[in-house]
């Protein structure tokens, strides 16, 4: 992905998730195991970039005067539980 140099580190992962990952390799789908997890956490962070550019962009759309109404609810009920309120960010 990046010109950087690669970090080297130790996981430890179920079998069927290395057999998997050694089978794209046997079958010339991934050039190793490190790419196939270096592949998969990079799908990870680009859906999870996503998905927060995504519930940004509803919040931002967001009814302030409900969102206001839904917050006073859900703090009451976190009062009624012992919790302190919930942040409004």
């Amino acid at each position: 992905m990046s010109g950087e140099k690669k970090a080297r580190i130790t996981i430890t992962v179920d079998p069927d998730v290395v057999d998997y990952a050694e089978h794209l390799v046997a079958s010339g789908k991934a050039t190793s195991v490190a790419a196939v997890f270096n592949d998969a956490i990079a799908a990870k962070r680009m859906a999870d970039q996503q998905a927060l550019t995504l519930l940004r962009e509803r919040a931002r759309r967001a009814d302030p005067d409900r969102v206001a109404r839904m917050m006073r609810h859900v703090n009451r009920q976190l009062a009624e539980q012992g919790f302190p309120a919930a942040s409004s960010e």
